[in-house]
């Protein structure tokens, strides 16, 4: 929140004396430095990608700081996301891991990733990290966002001098009710803000995207998002414009019990991957994927186990432990 609080102390809406508004200029300006370092190693990202033939999509991070922000300096982050096929994933991670990128995890057996999960973390040598992502988040709301569409359509902003390409305005505001919603507990307000910003500017759009919640089956979060962010930011009804109809929609909406469920998974703070990844199976389309799903996670490669499990007993016992603390 550096942007937004220098931004507030330089306009007087925040109360400063010289000394604090001094320190809110140079933490922000050491945030920017670092986005300033991540930006031009994104660009070195989407140059092995292109290269290889990969079509990606930026996500969040620039994308959020170059198209929605009145300035990209009001939106600060601190890692890379950047979103590939489902079928290139594979592809993908042997491109940057000959460019010196380094797996933080192994995948339980080969073709987990491309199959299943949200995709994975890489750490290159200078220390910064890369979120590969294959769909938005872990667990069964990852499973329900449409891929396909997500590259029907697409937006570029500019970097450095070059045309970098991210999801479409009401996709990025899809994301970005999925990260606030399913990301961070507590709630982050940086990610609340990101909803707020992306809110739909017309009654067409407003519409629009809560048809595409609906027919995804992901409406619980997006309403989640939208009400949490105009409660804790405080968003008056006159800064809100055409977004009222999607905040009236998002205040009235009831969540069914498998959408609680659900929602509990992400929202508490003892939440654990290994009950987001237990809830995924129900969510696979066929008994087939849930086979292959189950086999993968309960029988994984020795690689993916290395230096976490001292048997497979141990494993077992440590899932289930965390299976059972994260439904709590």
């Amino acid at each position: 929140m550096l942007g937004q609080l220098r931004a507030a102390a330089g306009a007087g809406a925040l109360p400063v004396n010289a000394e604090q508004a001094e320190q809110a200029r140079n933490a922000h300006r050491c945030v920017l430095l670092r986005v300033l370092s991540l930006e031009a190693e994104l660009i070195g990202v989407v140059d092995l990608l292109t290269s290889a033939g990969i079509e990606y999509k930026v996500l969040k991070g620039s994308s959020f700081a170059h198209l929605d922000y009145p300035q990209p300096a009001l939106r600060s982050f601190i890692d890379l996301d950047v979103l590939v096929r489902a079928g290139d994933f594979d592809h993908a991670v042997a491109v940057l891991t000959e460019a010196g990128f380094a797996r933080t995890l192994a995948q339980p057996r080969p073709g987990f990733d491309r199959r299943f999960d949200k995709g994975t973390t890489l750490r290159n040598a200078k220390g910064y990290e890369l979120d590969l992502h294959r769909t938005f988040v872990l667990g069964p709301w990852g499973v329900l966002v449409d891929l396909d569409e997500l590259w029907q359509a697409g937006e570029t902003f500019e970097l450095g001098g070059r045309d970098l390409t991210a999801l479409s305005r009401p996709h990025r505001f899809l994301h970005a009710c999925y990260h606030a919603a399913l990301g961070d507990w507590p709630l982050r307000l940086g990610s609340l803000r990101d909803v707020t910003q992306l809110l739909p500017r017309t009654d067409t759009e407003a519409t629009a995207l809560i048809r595409t919640a609906e027919r995804w089956g992901v409406a619980a979060v997006v309403a989640a998002a939208v009400a949490d962010a105009v409660r804790l930011l405080g968003v008056a009804s006159s800064d809100v414009g055409s977004a009222r109809t999607v905040i009236d929609w998002a205040r009235a909406y009831v969540p069914n019990r498998q959408e609680e469920g659900r929602l509990a998974l992400h929202t508490h703070a003892q939440k654990t991957f290994a009950a987001q990844a237990l809830a995924t199976v129900p969510a696979l389309p066929t008994l087939r994927a849930k086979a292959a799903y189950l086999r993968a996670l309960a029988l994984p490669d020795r690689e993916y186990t290395m230096g976490r499990h001292t048997s497979a007993l141990s494993r077992f016992r440590f899932a289930l432990r965390e299976a059972r603390k994260g439904r709590n």
